[in-house]
C-alpha cells in the first residue's frame, strides 16, 4: 500500500477497490520462500496479526506450483470469518435440495491442504452454526469401506472432486452395488478441478454412473466459494462475503458483465490474512441478472480453466479444455486423456496426447483416424494422437494432471519414477 501510495481514506467506494494493485499467488510465493530462506515461519510477510491468535494453518493444494500457507484465527474459523466452513457453502447445499437430516460423506484428502472446505475443519464439524449437514468424515482412500460406511448410513449427498467421484463410482459397480437400493444418494456435488459447469459431457458420465444430479461447486483458496442452484446456469457468488470482479488478463482493467476474463476476488472477513483484489487466474465472466432459481446475487460463468493452464508450443497457445470438449463429445473415448509436451529428434517442441478408447471398438485405425482430426481440427496445431486401452492412464486422487511437460531431462526423469507407483489403485 505504501508503494502504491494508498492510504485508508483513499478507499471509499467500491470503484475505489482498483487503486489497488492486484495480489497473486506468485507474490505470496516469493514472499514466502524470503521468510523461509531468512529462517522465518512461512506467512512472517503475509499474516496481519499475532501468531499466538492462529488456531489453525494451512497451506494450498499446490497443484500449479509452490504452495503457500495461509493461518487462521478464531474469527476466521466462525461462520462469518471462514468461506469454506459456514454460511457460503450451507447455501450450496441448500441450492441442491438438501435439507436437515442429510447425510454427506465428505471425501478429501486429509491432511494441511485448503481443498474441499479445509479438510479437518470441515470434516469434524468445527466452527460451522451455519451448515445443516451431518458430516461423515471421509478422505481419498480405503474407497470400499467408504462405499460401504454410506450404505449403511444412508448416506444421502457426497463431495469430492470429479476424479474421485468418477472413481468411487466406478469402483461401487464392481463390487456389485445398485445406485437405487443399495445407495441413498439425491446428489453428488464436486469441486477442486473443472468439474460438470465445465466440462462437456461431464456432467452426463456422473449423472449416469451415479443415477442422480450432480452439482458443481467453484473455489478459490482464501477468497470465496460459489455454487450451482437447480437452475444450473452459473456458480453463485456469496456477495457478502467476496467481492467479485474480472478483469482483462493483460491490461489488469476491470471488464463489465458478460465480459470474459481472469476473476479478481476480494475477501470479506479474514482476518489473519487479508485477500484483496486477489487475481485467481481463472476464466470467467460476471452475470448480474437474476438467476431462473430467484437468487438475486451475481453468477459466474461456467469456468473453464485457468489462464496458467494454457499450453504454449511452437508458438500456439490453446487449452486442456479445447481438447477435453472434443473427447467428451466423441463416442468411444472414456473421457481419459493427457497431454504430453515433449522434444523431437531435432530439439523441436512437439505435442502428444494420449486419449483412452473404451471396449468393443471395432476398427481402432478408423476411430484414430477421426479422432486426431477432430482434436488437430480444435487446437488447431498438429499433434500426434496415441489410442489407449480402457485402464492405461492412471486415475488421480485429487485434481486430474492433465498436461505433462517433458521437455527437459530433470521433468522425465521425476515423471517416469512417479509413473511406477501410479495407478487406478492409487487411491486406494
Amino acid at each position: 500500500f505504501d508503494e502504491a501510495g494508498l492510504r485508508p481514506e483513499d478507499i471509499r467506494t467500491l470503484e475505489d477497490l482498483n487503486k489497488i494493485p492486484l495480489l497473486d499467488k506468485y507474490m505470496l510465493r516469493d514472499l514466502t520462500r524470503e521468510a523461509v530462506t531468512a529462517n522465518k515461519k512461512p506467512f512472517h510477510k503475509i499474516a496481519t496479526v499475532p501468531e499466538e491468535d492462529f488456531v489453525t494453518v494451512h497451506t494450498t493444494s499446490g497443484t500449479t506450483g509452490v504452495p503457500y500457507t495461509e493461518p487462521f484465527t478464531e474469527v476466521d474459523l466462525s461462520a462469518r470469518g471462514f468461506t469454506a466452513a459456514g454460511e457460503t457453502p450451507a447455501r450450496g447445499y441448500w441450492s441442491f435440495g438438501l435439507r436437515p437430516g442429510d447425510v454427506m460423506a465428505h471425501l478429501w484428502n486429509l491432511g494441511g491442504a485448503m481443498v474441499g472446505g479445509g479438510n479437518h475443519v470441515m470434516s469434524s464439524g468445527a466452527a460451522i452454526p451455519a451448515l445443516f449437514l451431518t458430516i461423515i468424515p471421509g478422505h481419498v482412500g480405503r474407497s470400499e469401506e467408504i462405499l460401504c460406511l454410506m450404505r449403511d448410513v444412508k448416506a444421502t449427498a457426497m463431495i469430492s472432486t470429479p476424479s474421485y467421484s468418477k472413481y468411487l463410482g466406478e469402483l461401487a459397480l464392481k463390487m456389485g452395488m445398485d445406485m437405487k437400493k443399495d445407495l441413498n444418494l439425491k446428489v453428488v456435488v464436486t469441486a477442486g478441478e473443472p468439474g460438470p459447469a465445465s466440462i462437456p459431457g461431464l456432467r452426463e458420465d456422473l449423472e449416469k454412473l451415479w443415477e442422480v444430479k450432480a452439482y458443481d461447486i467453484y473455489g478459490a483458496p482464501g477468497v470465496m466459494l460459489a455454487h450451482e442452484c437447480e437452475a444450473r446456469c452459473g456458480f453463485h457468488i456469496s456477495a457478502d462475503y467476496a467481492y467479485v470482479q474480472i478483469v482483462d488478463p493483460e491490461t489488469k482493467e476491470e471488464l463489465p458483465p458478460g465480459k470474459m476474463g481472469s476473476i479478481v476476488a476480494t475477501k470479506i472477513g479474514l482476518n489473519a490474512m487479508p485477500f484483496i483484489r486477489f487475481d485467481t487466474e481463472d476464466r470467467g465472466a460476471l452475470i448480474n441478472e437474476k438467476c431462473p432459481c430467484g437468487r438475486t446475487h451475481p453468477r459466474i460463468s461456467s469456468v473453464p480453466g485457468r489462464l496458467d493452464d494454457m499450453v504454449k508450443v511452437k508458438g500456439f497457445r490453446f487449452y486442456p479444455d479445447t481438447v477435453e470438449k472434443v473427447i467428451k463429445e466423441t463416442k468411444g473415448c472414456t473421457g481419459e486423456f493427457q497431454i504430453f509436451l515433449e522434444k523431437d529428434e531435432k530439439n523441436r517442441d512437439k505435442v502428444r496426447i494420449q486419449v483412452e478408447h473404451e471396449e468393443g471398438i471395432m476398427d481402432l485405425s478408423d476411430f484414430h483416424k477421426k479422432l486426431s482430426h477432430a482434436i488437430v481440427t480444435m487446437i488447431t496445431l498438429k499433434a500426434d494422437v496415441e489410442i489407449v486401452p480402457k485402464g492405461k492412464i492412471g486415475r488421480y486422487v485429487m485434481k486430474a494432471q492433465r498436461v505433462v511437460d517433458l521437455r527437459s531431462d530433470e521433468a522425465r526423469k521425476k515423471y517416469e519414477e512417479a509413473s511406477k507407483i501410479r495407478s487406478a489403485k492409487y487411491f486406494d
